[in-house]
């Protein structure tokens, strides 16, 4: 898996074996800069990632074949994360994108690779694709959840946003998306830090011995 430490003094991204081996080094952020992974490709080995200064964002994609970054096209957010994610095939890139005074990010649909069109899809943000990619979820508002149906062929398409029943907090525009879809097509999703002075108890889960279930669970090595 590929992640953000400061291990060596800047925000950069790493990788590391599940097996729990060593983590290598895969970017440099520059002076000033830093690096955020954001989703891998299911079709090739490459993972997408953003680099943050001051308050721009620009999107990026890294190559694990020829240990090299790349600019996705010309994407640039001035006031937001770009939240990006991989269509199921590999064949799309989502992201999210708003200059400062806007309130909201606005969602947009390029190709991957990147050869300049740009699908506007609605004003919101923190896209993720359904598992079989015909789905286009989007937060547009506080307390709202949508999502618009994506036809690709034989050209890029969109029906008009519906409304989702939204079963998640938070999801303000400045943060990460707080919802994943999983395999089974279920919604995974951070549950709202409490407000102040609210008297419920926010339940803590610890799992113990964690590593050992995962490596039970893994496939024999070969």
């Amino acid at each position: 898996m590929a992640f953000q430490s400061d291990r060596e003094g800047d925000a950069a991204i790493f990788w590391q074996p599940v097996d729990g081996s060593t983590a290598e080094r895969l970017t440099r952020p520059q002076a000033g800069t830093t690096h955020v992974p954001e989703s891998w490709s299911t079709r090739e080995d490459v993972f997408l990632f953003s680099v943050k200064k001051g308050f721009e964002t620009t999107l990026w994609t890294y190559s694990m074949r020829d240990r090299k970054a790349t600019r996705f096209g010309d994407v640039t957010s001035a006031a937001f994360p770009t939240d990006a994610v991989f269509s199921p095939d590999g064949r799309w890139v989502a992201y999210q994108s708003g200059d400062q005074g806007s309130g909201e990010a606005t969602t947009y649909v390029q190709p991957f690779p990147a050869t300049g069109a740009k699908h506007e899809i609605a004003r919101g943000g923190r896209p993720m694709w359904s598992r079989d990619g015909n789905e286009l979820f989007f937060v547009p508002a506080p307390s709202q959840f949508m999502a618009v149906t994506v036809r690709t062929d034989p050209d890029f398409t969109v029906t008009p946003p519906v409304p989702v029943p939204r079963r998640f907090g938070l999801a303000p525009p400045m943060g990460p998306r707080p919802y994943d879809i999983l395999a089974d097509d279920r919604f995974v999703f951070v549950e709202a830090v409490l407000a102040s002075g609210d008297q419920r108890a926010a339940p803590l889960h610890v799992v113990t011995n964690w590593f050992t279930e995962l490596t039970a669970k893994l496939p024999a090595a070969k």
